[in-house]
């Protein structure tokens, strides 16, 4: 296998990951959820997932689903960061850095904001998903 190959292995293995976190996140009802494929501009991951929770204790929830729903399929968070505050929490599975924020924490931190616009991922094909899993917004 060449080193492109093994790197293009790699980098779906981090799509497919952000995907599953996007839609773990938005079945627990995390709001204002989005996903940025930064690799091109960053060597510290390849995708930002980010999240905001109603409460601190569903911002602790969520971390938490997400953290054990991935290891349940062994994939082990490489730390977790933010846990005494509940404010916001850091998740990070190395190609995927997921940031779960409460509402106040989202609007001062603006962490969105920071990321390139034109890395933003368009993730309506993610909420059909989890709309058409529950039934949500069916015509009948």
């Amino acid at each position: 296998m060449t080193e492109d190959r093994i790197l293009d292995l790699e980098r779906a293995e981090g799509k497919k990951l952000a995907e599953e976190a996007v839609k773990l996140l938005l079945e627990k009802l995390g709001e204002n959820v989005t996903m940025f494929d930064v690799a091109e501009y960053t060597s510290i991951t390849e995708f930002y997932v980010n999240a905001t929770g109603r409460s601190h204790s569903h911002v602790a929830a969520l971390a938490d689903e997400l953290a054990d729903n991935f290891q349940d399929r062994g994939i082990m968070p490489l730390r977790i960061e933010g846990k005494k505050g509940n404010s916001w929490i850091l998740v990070d599975f190395g190609s995927l850095i997921v940031n779960i924020f409460d509402s106040e924490g989202r609007s001062f931190y603006s962490f969105d904001r920071l990321l390139p616009a034109e890395s933003q991922v368009n993730i309506d094909y993610l909420i059909k998903i989890v709309d058409n899993k529950f039934n949500i917004n069916k015509k009948d």
